[in-house]
């Protein structure tokens, strides 16, 4: 195997115009080997994209597998194309779902295809979207909820 090629690539300096001493001591000298600084940045890479990406991801997938299990007869669903629907009947691999207002209407739908658990807004009025709750970031949350128990018992 031809190692010049690989040192003229990595070290960027011609191999054969360097003196013998000058990529080891530019080695040593740096501190790191070059290839270990790529595969250092390559695992950098991947762990940001973990957390980032397919963490969340598996989080969500797994939030919605369990909103599925917990489907029963009767709940009013929406579906990933933007139709509502009740449940009327359950079977190992899809949901029978009635749509409209007459009854008539029931198909068998996919249960991967089954959003939320969600009845139709038919009202003119929009919805209003709770406000998610702030989270700390070192965890300081027990300590607001024992001073506001505090503040609460010396009012009393």
């Amino acid at each position: 195997m031809n190692l010049a090629f690989l040192s003229t690539v990595v070290d960027g300096t011609g191999g054969a115009g360097a003196p013998a001493g000058a990529a080891g001591e530019g080695a040593a000298a740096g501190g790191m080997n070059p290839i270990v600084m790529i595969l250092l940045y390559c695992v950098i890479i991947f762990g940001v994209m973990y957390f980032f990406s397919i963490r969340p991801q598996k989080k969500r997938n797994a939030e919605m597998q369990k909103m599925r299990e917990n489907i029963k007869i009767g709940d009013p669903v929406l579906l990933a194309n933007g139709m509502f629907g009740k449940v009327v009947d359950i079977t190992a691999e899809c949901y029978v779902i009635e749509f409209g207002t007459n009854r008539g209407v029931r198909i068998p739908v996919i249960k991967q295809e089954v959003y939320a658990k969600k009845e139709p807004n038919l009202s003119n009025k929009p919805e209003e979207e709770p406000v998610p709750e702030k989270k700390p970031l070192f965890g300081s949350k027990k300590k607001d909820e024992e001073n506001k128990k505090d503040d609460i018992a010396e009012e009393k």
